[in-house]
């Protein structure tokens, strides 16, 4: 374990937020802590695990670096279609199937590494953290390399070596670090979904992001809304302490203005399973959701959602950037 100074100010001055263990993957029993810088109000792990040590803490099936079969895929995809369209009332007459399709109800949320790919010629993407590279989150096998590799050129940087050399192996540049970029490789996009909470030093991947980007590409970042309704709710319900950063929206501002770099869109989002996880997960909402959401129960979730969401409260993030001019 290491104690750091604050990554954005270098400030020592801290208060506790909250302290938990790994609730979420069940990986160690010990107990972590966010803090908040008393100078900037940067919230982070301290003390946590240090570079070497943070792999021990992934499960060992982590589901970002597993590659799901083909029918698997398919099938998610119907389920996720099926789940956000208009017909969704015939198919939740089916027992099976309320369940299952209350799982992928989501926010209409267009994918903004198509539409800049849309407006230019074969762009160059970096993904950084992109996983088995097979799905995106948020945006399933639609927003990943793969489907990508099919209308610009991609490359990822990723940690971790299964992923990496399974995407190797269907033609894509991996790397291993940031460090491993030459210094005049520039991008039309590059994208951090989800990854950026992981990194032991945002500092050093805002450098890379604000000296690696073309002057009229595109930085994507989603992470976790510290400041959404859920952890508003349940502070003590992060993803520790493999998410070592805790933002919130004037964080990712700040760390954007330092390194020239402006924010051209945001918005935050919901969607109900992540209160079903949560709810199972976190001692604190242990009985908020017995038995979780059929379709009809999360398609109303959702309506009240979007308005939190609508008020920059949703539990998730999108940013996207360019350069300052």
């Amino acid at each position: 374990m290491e104690y750091v100074a604050c990554d954005f100010c270098g400030g020592n001055d801290t208060v506790e937020v909250t302290h938990q263990s790994d609730i979420l993957h069940g990986t160690t029993d010990e107990i972590f802590t966010i803090v908040r810088c008393v100078s900037c109000g940067l919230q982070f792990v301290n003390p946590r695990p240090t570079p070497d040590e943070i792999g021990g803490y992934y499960a060992e099936h982590y589901r970002f670096h597993v590659i799901p079969t083909r029918i698997r895929r398919i099938s998610t995809e119907i389920l996720q279609c099926v789940a956000n369209s208009p017909i969704y009332p015939l198919f939740g007459l089916v027992p099976y199937l309320r369940r299952k399709l209350g799982a992928h109800v989501k926010p209409a949320l267009a994918d903004p590494v198509r539409r800049h790919i849309h407006t230019h010629t074969r762009c160059r993407v970096l993904d950084i953290g992109y996983g088995a590279g097979t799905h995106a989150h948020f945006w399933g096998y639609r927003g990943s390399l793969r489907d990508y590799q099919k209308i610009a050129d991609v490359s990822g940087v990723e940690v971790d070596r299964d992923a990496r050399m399974a995407l190797q192996a269907s033609g894509i540049t991996t790397f291993g670090s940031i460090e491993e970029i030459s210094t005049g490789s520039m991008f039309d996009v590059i994208r951090m979904n989800w990854s950026l909470e992981h990194v032991h030093s945002p500092t050093n991947y805002f450098k890379f992001l604000s000296t690696h980007l073309q002057d009229t590409g595109i930085i994507i970042i989603t992470v976790p809304n510290y400041d959404g309704l859920l952890y508003r709710i349940a502070p003590d319900c992060a993803e520790l302490p493999i998410h070592l950063y805790h933002f919130r929206e004037q964080d990712i501002l700040a760390y954007a203005q330092k390194f020239g770099l402006a924010v051209t869109e945001f918005k935050t989002f919901s969607y109900p399973e992540m209160y079903v996880v949560a709810a199972k997960a976190c001692p604190s909402l242990h009985g908020f959701l017995p038995g979780g959401f059929d379709i009809i129960e999360a398609r109303q979730m959702q309506k009240t959602l979007s308005r939190f969401d609508a008020l920059n409260l949703g539990n998730d993030m999108l940013f996207v950037l360019e350069k300052r001019a």
